[in-house]
């Protein structure tokens, strides 16, 4: 997940924060972007006075801002599911945050169960599906790699991503015709796209050669 995107989840899940809290929220997660070791620093100090889950929360980003991404991305699921008074979506973006920071650490099996566990909260987040397909795929589990986009497509037919998923996954089966319809699906989608087009190359070339 790109840093601008997790900021703008973060400053919104922010809102679901105790009135008491959402400012301070804020203002930690917003200083990630401009100085992670300060906000690192603020954070613990406000997690010693008290400050619960979004403590944590900002605690855990702006360890993954500091390249620590498997420390940060556990704490991040820790404090997503220990915190009881967040609502169901604010926690599933945690999950979702901590699913790719894992996956950026390239601990497939610990970003999977991340996803897994957000889709406990949210269970048709597109966003989730997705992650969890690439956990799956980077497992080489294709099977349960191709159902995950399935379903994230069964929400957002205009999604490339999930159409590149699941083009890779049948790819790996040798299922090429099933593979190409999909990725001529998230071409059309994202026509410029250099994963697709790399894909593409891949599957026609498979599909000749198989």
């Amino acid at each position: 997940m790109a840093p601008v995107l997790v900021l703008t989840l973060s400053l919104a899940l922010a809102q679901s924060a105790p009135v008491s809290d959402q400012t301070r929220l804020e203002t930690c997660l917003a200083t990630i972007s401009d100085d992670a070791e300060t906000a690192y620093e603020a954070a613990l100090t406000w997690r010693h006075q008290g400050g619960g889950w979004p403590a944590e929360h900002c605690i855990s980003l702006a360890l993954i801002a500091l390249g620590q991404e498997a420390p940060g991305a556990l704490r991040l699921r820790e404090a997503a599911l220990e915190a009881g008074l967040a609502s169901d979506l604010s926690r599933a973006i945690m999950l979702g945050q901590s699913g790719d920071a894992f996956l950026a650490a390239e601990e497939y099996e610990q970003a999977a169960i991340s996803f897994e566990q957000g889709l406990e909260f949210a269970p048709q987040d597109r966003g989730l599906l997705t992650g969890l397909a690439q956990a799956q795929l980077a497992l080489e589990a294709f099977d349960a790699a191709e159902a995950s986009a399935s379903a994230a497509l069964e929400h957002d037919r205009s999604d490339p991503l999930a159409y590149r998923l699941r083009a890779e996954a049948r790819l790996a089966k040798s299922d090429f015709d099933a593979a190409l319809s999909d990725i001529e699906a998230a071409r059309a989608l994202s026509p410029e796209n250099i994963d697709i087009l790399v894909l593409r190359g891949q599957i026609i070339n498979a599909r000749r050669t198989g």
